[in-house]
C-alpha cells in the first residue's frame, strides 16, 4: 500500500474496532418492556461491513501496484462514507438515562477523537492524491 493511504488505513480499522467494541449505534426507539433500544440502521451497518471487507482486502489481498491502487480508493471511499454517516446521523455510543424525561444521546470523548483522527487521515490521503496527480 502506498504510504500516503497506511496512515487512513490505520484510522480507518481502528474506528471499525472502536464501533464493533464499544457497541456505537445510530438509532434509538422505545423499545417496549426494556424502555429503549439501541441498534445500526440497515446503511450504517452496511457501511461497517464494507469497511471491514476494504480492511480485510487490504490486509490480505494481491500485492501488485494495480490491485493496490484500486484498494486504496476503495479504503478511502469506505472511510469517508463511515464517518460522513457518523456526523451527519450523530451515531453515539453513550446513553444518559434521565428518568421521566427520557435518555439523551451522545458520542463520548473516545469516539469523537477516533473519529476526528481518521477524518485527518483522510484530509491527508486527500490531498496527497490531489499533488501526486
Amino acid at each position: 500500500m502506498k504510504a500516503e493511504f497506511l496512515t487512513l488505513f490505520e484510522a480507518t480499522k481502528v474506528l471499525v474496532t472502536y464501533i464493533d467494541k464499544e457497541y456505537v449505534f445510530d438509532k434509538a426507539s422505545a423499545g417496549g418492556c426494556s424502555g429503549m433500544d439501541y441498534h445500526l440502521s440497515d446503511k450504517f451497518y452496511d457501511l461497517i461491513v464494507n469497511a471491514r471487507k476494504v480492511i480485510n482486502d487490504v490486509e490480505n489481498g494481491p500485492k501488485d501496484s494495480d490491485t493496490d491502487g484500486k484498494a486504496s480508493v476503495r479504503l478511502l471511499e469506505a472511510a469517508k462514507a463511515l464517518t460522513t454517516h457518523i456526523d451527519k446521523e450523530r451515531a453515539f455510543d453513550k446513553v444518559n438515562d434521565m428518568g421521566p424525561v427520557g435518555v439523551e444521546t451522545y458520542q463520548s470523548d473516545a469516539l469523537i477523537e477516533v473519529v476526528q483522527n481518521t477524518n485527518k487521515a483522510l484530509q491527508e490521503a486527500e490531498n496527497r492524491l490531489k499533488v501526486s496527480e
